[in-house]
């Protein structure tokens, strides 16, 4: 009897962790990508891998959960985050918060609450066509103190251009997708605000950027990342 509950409860939330295809991309487990990271005078900087751990359906959503693990340019890793997607089938929405604690060694022992999370990447891109906003607002506690209220908006999104790229995982066809990012953090009540403007190149078929480029307000290239390895486990 316990058997035949566990099936019927599986049943009901589709539960699977094999490859699934979804907007043409196929996340399967154990498929990891590697990101080199520059300055802009092409000096190494460090490195990212991202590793899908778990494919999984619910809702008639296909959930996709990562593990990322940052390096320096010396090699020194960085204690891993999660990451998790979810394509709809209509749109891919990517979480932001991994990627900043990933980012801020500072929050590593903080509880992060988030009330606003989503960057959305819709079905069909095309040349000339604006994306939506993307948001993430969270507040960090330490022991039920608030101390800092964070916000990261990725505005003023829209696809420039489709062109070929090639990068040391092989040659792909992108769109160039430029974007304004503004962040703004407030630490026992003082603020502190960034803003950058990224350009990145997606492929249609590639759950990462195959190319992300940040420049400052000013329009000088700061640095940039690219896709080195695609492995397919």
């Amino acid at each position: 009897m316990k058997t035949l509950l566990l099936f019927f409860a599986l049943g009901l939330t589709n539960f699977f962790t094999y490859a699934q295809d979804c907007l043409g991309i196929k996340f399967k487990p154990g498929t990891s990508y590697e990101m080199l990271s520059f300055s802009a005078k092409d000096k190494p900087t460090g490195r990212v891998v991202y590793s899908i751990k778990e494919v999984t359906s619910e809702g008639g959503s296909t959930l996709i959960n990562i593990v990322m693990q940052s390096f320096d340019d010396k090699g020194k890793a960085a204690p891993e985050m999660a990451v998790k997607y979810t394509c709809t089938g209509d749109e891919l929405i990517a979480d932001l918060s991994g990627v900043v604690l990933a980012t801020n060694d500072a929050m590593k022992d903080m509880e992060v609450r988030i009330k606003t999370n989503k960057l959305v990447y819709p079905k069909q891109l095309s040349a000339g066509s604006a994306l939506p906003d993307g948001e993430l607002e969270a507040e960090t506690y330490s022991k039920d103190t608030k101390m800092m209220d964070m916000s990261i908006k990725v505005v003023n999104r829209k696809v420039e251009s489709k062109e070929s790229l090639t990068t040391p995982a092989g040659t792909f066809d992108v769109y160039k997708i430029g974007s304004d990012i503004n962040l703004a953090n407030r630490m026992m009540g003082i603020p502190v605000r960034v803003s950058f403007r990224s350009v990145s190149y997606r492929a249609a078929d590639v759950l990462f950027d195959i190319k992300t480029e940040t420049y400052n307000k000013n329009g000088k290239l700061k640095g940039y990342t690219v896709l080195s390895k695609l492995s397919d486990k």
